[in-house]
């Protein structure tokens, strides 16, 4: 098994300093389970992407857009091609909502290849109209490609790559070790040793219009090692949730929850401590647009925790 915090789940906090182990309807030997990559080419799904970030010391900010994800089929390099259509933006507020959207590579195994060029990407129409020279469009250019890359590379891996032939035992809890940042300041950050416990349980349903129990829920939960947010002091936290179909890896839900306790005199002083929580959210609808409206079947958001106390 391997931790699952990888460069994706360092989300984008707005605070101040703000692999497991699964065979299920796939494999299934010696009462684990395999988590198992085989998506149907082509795949369609609609998709709900929604973000909430709530603080001590500003207003509660929130971002919400939909879109239709695609995968495949297969070209004559035997790649696949992650691509997104129809977006439609319900709620801005977060930077990263107005970026645009890179178009992914996947390989058959499930791994993330890169991204095409941003040749007809609007980001660089962008570019084009701003007094640039250039050497200062190819530099930004070039900044662009590998932000957005990285952008949709973390998410891949945050629905599929990063679980891909990990075995699990279900119900039962793994505890390994890693690390983690933490806020040390307005802007600081350090790495601390941490711990990461991971569970998967089977047998859930997989959304509330697909209330078949053939799902699977893994939950992962990183923290420093020796705290818990009732330990006085700088605390972070971060956890995952995703339900997915075990025997394709096909996501229905995805959460990452961040909650960060931080002194903004971390460089000495009376402490003053602030805390921020920060939650993403994707749902996915499998199949074409339903008629009845967008997202129509989308899953209801779930609550999100407000405090670290």
């Amino acid at each position: 098994m391997a931790p699952f915090l990888r460069p994706w789940l360092v989300v984008a906090v707005l605070s101040a300093g703000a692999s497991g182990c699964a065979a299920l309807g796939g494999a299934r030997g010696g009462g684990l389970v395999t988590l198992t990559y085989a998506w149907p080419e082509p795949a369609t799904m609609q998709v709900e992407h929604t973000v909430d970030v709530r603080t001590d010391w500003s207003d509660r900010t929130t971002a919400e857009r939909r879109f239709t994800m695609t995968l495949g089929p297969v070209d004559e390099a035997g790649q696949r091609r992650l691509s997104f259509h129809d977006v439609e933006i319900l709620e801005a507020r977060v930077p990263i909502f107005v970026e645009p959207l890179a178009t992914g590579i996947i390989d058959a195994q499930g791994d993330f290849q890169g991204i095409d060029p941003l040749e007809d990407n609007p980001a660089l129409a962008f570019l084009d109209a701003m007094p640039l020279s250039p050497r200062k469009r190819a530099q930004m250019a070039k900044g662009l490609a590998v932000g957005l890359e990285r952008a949709i590379r973390d998410t891949w891996n945050q629905w599929v790559g990063s679980w891909h032939g990990s075995r699990y035992k279900p119900g039962k809890q793994e505890v390994l070790p890693a690390t983690m940042q933490v806020g040390t300041g307005r802007k600081e950050r350090k790495e601390v040793p941490s711990e990461e416990r991971q569970r998967l349980d089977v047998g859930v349903p997989c959304s509330a219009a697909e209330p078949e129990p053939r799902c699977a829920r893994l939950r992962a939960v990183r923290e420093p090692v020796g705290q818990s947010d009732k330990t006085p002091g700088t605390y972070a936290r971060v956890e995952l949730e995703l339900v997915m179909d075990p025997t394709t890896l096909l996501p229905y839900s995805s959460r990452v929850i961040r909650m960060d306790r931080v002194d903004w005199n971390g460089q000495g002083g009376e402490p003053d401590f602030h805390e921020s929580v920060h939650v993403e959210q994707y749902t996915f609808v499998h199949g074409p647009a339903p008629t009845a409206g967008p997202m129509a079947r989308a899953l209801p958001r779930q609550p999100m925790p407000t405090s670290l106390k």
